[in-house]
């Protein structure tokens, strides 16, 4: 049963997320639209690795191409509004006031509204609202640099956001305070950092910036000023060849780590560095490269990431809890009252770090880390139903939004013990390849071999190779699905037993071949799980880019969706499914029909346009198989209803999974729920 002191259900976590990122673009603007995912990328590094998670969403789209009712603000504790605004925004009136509701709404609220200005004529949308409103503007920088310029000035103005909330003022002139620690033996030296970067940063950066002892005032006790200045700023360590050798250089490092204030190290060594500063570590370092943009650029990144996971730790802090924004080490956790418990972001530290840190007597720990220790869902198999959403533009997500999300929380479900099994291709890049890079950053704490946590079953007639089976030899668990027994070379000379690949589009014995053996690889995916977990879902004609950059259009290959037969198969044999409904797709589909709302994809009409559906169906009937109709699978549904789905959680539950997009609030809720198996 579930353990009812879980800091996975605690209070603070079941909060709104801290901050989120609202990009607003006309639906008709297709560069407004890759913007805004150039945006959310910028805002959202690598999941393996320590970086920026800013959350995003997208403006919901409609197909009368009016704005939506309700840009739900009031979804996290603070939003941040970006309209993209351009010539397709400025010639809809509706878009254009909706722009000025959110620009209103944020004024009279704790959000915030920073309008990008794209084309000259997208200013002021409405001038009776918005003619005083200062829009970004974008237009005026040339197209090769306009994306990095608009990202970095959002990554300005959000650092300005938080920072201003930490310090209790609504609007700081500059968004941090830049402290530039460097030694004066290399300062007229080759390749000259500090005199570029200060050049770079008088053009047109709003960066208060303290650039030597040279701006301490006469009379003042030089090491109270310096510790002062680093107190409330984020440093930039010049790494020239003769840095590590001066006193107040090592000194700046250690009091910035010392403050837990943001550090980037310049790597601007041009010789041998007799002894390097072995304090200097644990730190992101950029090659210098001539490029002080890049430099700016990497320090607001990386002042916004420790203003963002502060916030995001508190929700996790215990009473005891010491929040350190950057990984521990000796440096900083030396001296720290035993016993002591530091709280810092993922992913964990290594093992052999972990070791040497212990001998300190403090315990350091990441969230997770601490969620790994109950392991109450050890031994669990859970399947995992996920593919694009069809219609996740009118839900304000895209692709990415999707792909992040099911990898966060699995990371969640993986350190609480969980086996993650699901079916379908094994590509490069992909899936698989992501989850196992999650299995070995945290299965330091798990007793588990990495191979028996993920579980892909591979349908017949997907092909799988020995190339492939011996490269995820140990990284994940593969079972082949055999051919169903009635399907062989009498019916197409392509059914052999490990065929090489055919398409389910080739004829109407293809797509059936192709549905059967899907068909057969879900029930037993069914049989060998405890629970179904379910996000997005392809229903529909879907459009797929080529390596060329053609779009076709391409629809499922199985009987029906695929992810809606896995919902069928775990409804009719008593398991629990758990609805993810906020990302669109066929869970959001399902959870119309359980909800009462008729929905036109779930009905023959609408699906017999796949390709051969007609003849697939015709087979089916001639050869004696099931045919389940869509009447058929929407009277299961309703007569289940949403409880009989899944008894393990409350109607409220239910609810907060239908429309959530917070990863950590629908990991609470499906924690608790398997912890009821």
């Amino acid at each position: 049963m579930w353990h009812k002191e879980s800091p996975m259900l605690s209070t603070d976590i079941l909060k709104k997320p801290p901050l989120l990122v609202h990009l607003v673009f006309h639906p008709e603007s297709n560069s407004a639209r890759e913007l805004a995912k150039n945006i959310h990328l910028a805002l959202n590094d690598d999941p393996i690795v320590q970086g920026l998670r800013i959350p995003t969403v997208f403006c919901k789209e409609v197909d009368s191409l009016l704005p939506p009712t309700d840009q739900q603000l009031d979804q996290a504790q603070r939003s941040f509004v970006v309209p993209l605004a351009d010539t397709d925004m400025n010639l809809s009136d509706d878009w254009c006031e909706f722009v000025a509701d959110l620009w209103q709404s944020c004024e009279t609220s704790n959000h915030r509204c920073v309008p990008v200005q794209l084309t000259e004529d997208a200013w002021p949308l409405s001038p009776d609202r918005l003619g005083t409103v200062n829009f970004v503007r974008a237009f005026t920088e040339p197209q090769q640099t306009r994306t990095a310029f608009i990202i970095r000035r959002i990554i300005i103005e959000l650092c300005r956001y938080l920072h201003g909330d930490a310090v209790g003022d609504e609007s700081p002139e500059a968004p941090t305070k830049l402290f530039i620690s460097h030694t004066k033996m290399d300062l007229n030296q080759k390749p000259k950092v500090v005199e570029k970067l200060k050049a770079y940063l008088q053009v047109d950066q709003p960066i208060e910036t303290w650039f030597d002892s040279g701006d301490i005032p006469g009379g003042s006790v030089f090491t109270k000023k310096i510790t002062e200045g680093i107190q409330d700023s984020s440093l930039l360590c010049v790494l020239t060849n003769h840095y590590a050798s001066r006193e107040w250089c090592r000194k700046e490092i250690l009091l910035a780590k010392e403050k837990q204030r943001p550090v980037v190290v310049i790597d601007a060594l041009t010789d041998t560095e007799v002894r390097s500063f072995p304090y200097i570590g644990n730190l992101p370092v950029i090659c210098w490269n001539n490029n002080p943009q890049a430099v700016i650029a990497l320090v607001l990144k990386e002042t916004l990431r420790h203003l963002h996971t502060s916030s995001l730790l508190q929700q996790w802090q215990q009473a005891d809890d010491l929040i350190f924004t950057m990984p521990p080490e000796l440096a900083t956790i030396v001296g720290l009252p035993t016993p002591a418990t530091v709280l810092y972001p993922e992913p964990p530290l290594g093992s052999e770090e972990i070791l040497i840190l212990e001998k300190t007597g403090v315990t350091v720990t990441t969230p997770l880390q601490r969620l790994a220790s109950e392991r109450v869902l050890k031994g669990k198999t859970v399947a995992i139903s996920m593919s694009e959403s069809t219609d996740s533009f009118r839900y304000g997500v895209s692709k990415l939004h999707l792909d992040a999300t099911m990898l966060e929380l699995s990371r969640y479900l993986l350190v609480q013990g969980v086996t993650l099994v699901y079916g379908g291709h094994l590509g490069s890049g992909g899936y698989t390849e992501k989850l196992t890079e999650l299995v070995r950053t945290h299965n330091q704490f798990a007793d588990i071999d990495p191979v028996e946590r993920i579980v892909n079953y591979v349908g017949w007639p997907i092909p799988l190779s020995k190339t492939q089976r011996a490269a995820y030899k140990y990284i994940a668990s593969l079972k082949r699905v055999a051919r169903p027994d009635d399907i062989d070379e009498s019916l197409n000379s392509d059914f052999t037993e490990d065929p090489d690949f055919f398409s389910a589009e080739k004829s109407p014995e293809h797509r059936y071949a192709w549905a059967r053996g899907m068909t057969a690889m879900r029930l037993l995916e069914t049989k060998e799980t405890v629970a179904r977990i379910v996000l997005g879902g392809t229903f529909g004609p879907t459009l797929k880019t080529g390596a060329d950059g053609s779009q076709t259009e391409k629809w499922y290959a199985s009987r029906i969706p695929g992810v809606l037969e896995e919902i069928m198969a775990s409804v009719e044999a008593g398991q629990p499914v758990f609805l993810v409904g906020g990302f669109g797709g066929v869970a959001a589909m399902v959870v119309d029909i359980l909800q009462g709302k008729d929905r036109e994809e779930m009905t023959w009409d609408y699906q017999r346009n796949a390709p051969h559906a007609e003849a697939m169906r015709t087979l089916y009937k001639k050869r004696g198989d099931n045919w389940q109709g869509y009447d058929e699978m929407i009277t299961i549904l309703r007569n289940k209803g949403i409880a009989g789905i899944n008894t393990l959680l409350t109607e409220e539950e239910h609810k907060l999974l239908f429309h959530t997009r917070d990863p950590i609030l629908m990991a609470s809720i499906i924690i608790k729920g398997l912890g009821e198996l």
